[in-house]
């Protein structure tokens, strides 16, 4: 059984991770910088403190690291189990008990790890501002933080520059709508 464990490792390492696993990174990365990027735009403009400010950040990102982990989780074992059963109709034959079968299961826990911890990246926006209070810089940091997710993301520099465009346009507008939204 370790055996099969370590092999479905090394599968789900050289065939599955590094696309999953990124793509979570990205996807939950985004989710936390901008609500980050929300709460602390929203309390500094409001004047509200920066414990408040902090608690509101702490736990909405602890509450979109959950829900992302639970998603990702829910979603990828279903795939995989989906895909899985398409195989073992194609060579009829279970697959159960498999590096195969193993392998989607161990692809879907760190797919899942990957998303829920991925949103705490948005802290970097936080803690930009509690060590320098401006929030020009820690916009600045949240811009760049998208930009770099968004080269992280894609094949080809073509890609990653129009995804890195993409983050940073949702960036922009999501500090936009914030400050329509409290004024």
């Amino acid at each position: 059984m370790a055996n099969k464990l370590y092999e479905a490792l090394k599968y789900v390492v050289k065939y599955e991770l590094k696309s999953s696993v990124r793509r979570y990174i990205v996807l939950g990365a985004f989710d936390g910088i901008l609500l980050s990027l929300s709460i602390l735009l929203a309390g500094v403009i409001s004047h509200i403190s920066l414990t408040s400010i902090s608690l509101s950040i702490y736990s909405g990102i602890i509450a979109t690291a959950i829900s992302s982990t639970w998603n990702a989780l829910v979603v990828e074992l279903g795939e995989k189990k989906t895909e899985l059963e398409k195989i073992e109709k194609q060579v009829l034959k279970s697959l159960k008990g498999t590096i195969y079968d193993y392998s989607a299961k161990i692809a879907a826990v760190l797919a899942a790890i990957a998303h829920g911890i991925s949103p705490f990246l948005g802290l970097l926006i936080f803690y930009s501002y509690d060590y320098s209070h401006d929030i020009m810089l820690s916009l600045s940091i949240g811009i760049l933080s998208l930009a770099v997710l968004g080269l992280l993301y894609g094949d080809g520099i073509k890609a990653k520059i129009y995804t890195m465009v993409q983050l940073i346009v949702a960036g922009i507008i999501t500090a936009l709508i914030t400050l329509l939204v409290i004024k």
